[in-house]
């Protein structure tokens, strides 16, 4: 493989709402980050993996002032916080920002296993590691962020981890959704998850749907029309209601459907 500039490590899409997808299609988690660009100010949503410079792919979109706002504190969200001087994140995601991410569970997380492009130049998967960040603002849930002739409110999605959030612009039917829903397997089986927590999210998310025109996803296949939330809904519901698992392993209970799994710790339903 041939070595690549930080700034190849992402993949740019733009889309006619005025969002712009920061993508990293080189590691297994797909993931997104997300900015948007109002009159005054301009809304980093995530800092990914941390490997590339995200920093430098968006002072080449706008020199406009920019607020980071992460969905949580997962590592795959956070790697570049400590580029940015305003950081805001949810109150009970703000010690896991305060305390980063070490190198052991960096290097398993970037593993070549799970790479299918080369780690841009200077990354020493022996030393790295994401830094610790203070916010500059906790959340609760409810705060509207004003770009300037835009505006998102910040909707509590806690489940998948306690302090999830989603960015709703309710003028233009967008919502940033992160990792409470996407295509693919659904992760409420984690140490810090609540599957019962969760649930309540993807109703609340449902009932969302008819408001909304368009998902933004934090893995995977983007962007997702709204009635997904319905259709990930349906799905978890069924489960709750006494759905077989279709495979158990690991204490992990997985529920296929089209285009989604949910997984849930074995006995999770009591």
């Amino acid at each position: 493989m041939n070595s690549m500039q930080p700034n190849d490590w992402f993949e740019i899409r733009q889309f006619d709402d005025g969002v712009i997808g920061i993508g990293e299609p080189g590691h297994d988690e797909d993931v997104k980050s997300y900015l948007v660009i109002g009159r005054d100010l301009a809304l980093l949503f995530d800092s990914g993996m941390g490997v590339g410079n995200i920093k430098h792919v968006v002072e080449r979109m706008t020199d406009k002032p920019v607020l980071l706002v992460n969905s949580h504190s997962h590592w795959d969200h956070i790697g570049d916080c400590w580029r940015f001087d305003r950081v805001w994140v949810h109150e009970a995601e703000a010690d896991d920002l305060r305390a980063g991410v070490g190198n052991e569970r960096m290097r398993r997380a970037l593993a070549p296993e799970r790479l299918t492009r080369p780690l841009p130049d200077g990354i020493d998967l022996q030393t790295f590691t994401i830094p610790g960040v203070e916010p500059e603002r906790t959340l609760h849930g409810g705060e509207r962020i004003d770009l300037g002739e835009r505006e998102f409110v910040v909707v509590n999605t806690p489940g998948h981890s306690p302090g999830g959030i989603t960015l709703v612009d309710e003028a233009n039917g967008v919502a940033l959704v992160a990792d409470a829903v996407y295509a693919g397997a659904l992760y409420a089986h984690l140490d810090h998850s609540d599957p019962i927590v969760y649930r309540e999210t993807l109703r609340q998310l449902a009932e969302m749907a008819p408001s909304l025109k368009t998902l933004y996803p934090s893995h995977n296949a983007y962007p997702l029309p709204a009635s997904f939330l319905i259709k990930v809904n349906d799905g978890n519901e069924s489960v709750w209601a006494g759905r077989a698992p279709d495979s158990t392993e690991y204490g992990i209970d997985r529920f296929q459907f089209d285009g989604f799994a949910v997984l849930l710790p074995q006995g999770a339903r009591g």
